[in-house]
């Protein structure tokens, strides 16, 4: 995602903490950060969402369990939210995304990028374009 060599506005947001109704900081556990960066990017008209994960994009299967699995470059939001919503969510399981995130993405058609976040340069490639990820578009 990006244009040529123009870096554009962004907002990082750490979405994994929240508030609760009584004003206490409290964490959003597991999906949070997902759910909240999708949610993040639409309420501000964000053209586009970057998810940085623990994985360099989205897998066929879990890249730690399963040495075939396939990275995806590319795949619609509703291919995500299949994907998302097969994942039985229990300690130690895999999704790309939370299945309420990929439920965003689908919906509002937000563009995103689904990238491996502990690597910096990963960062600028998402400001700049050409990162190495799974890139999700409504089509």
């Amino acid at each position: 995602m990006g244009s040529g060599g123009i870096i554009r506005e962004s907002v990082p947001c750490e979405a994994f903490q929240g508030v609760t109704e009584d004003l206490e900081i409290t964490t959003l556990g597991r999906g949070g950060s997902d759910t909240s960066a999708v949610a993040v990017a639409v309420g501000i008209g964000a053209s586009e969402c970057e998810i940085l994960t623990d994985v360099d994009g989205v897998y066929t299967a879990d890249p730690e369990k399963d040495p075939l699995a396939k990275k995806i470059s590319r795949m619609t939001a509703q291919e995500l939210a299949s994907l998302a919503s097969c994942t039985e969510m229990k300690a130690g399981s895999r999704s790309p995304v939370d299945p309420l995130a990929a439920k965003i993405i689908e919906r509002s058609r937000i563009p995103t990028a689904i990238v491996l976040g502990s690597r910096i340069e990963n960062l600028k490639k998402g400001a700049l374009g050409g990162h190495t990820g799974t890139e999700i578009s409504s089509e």
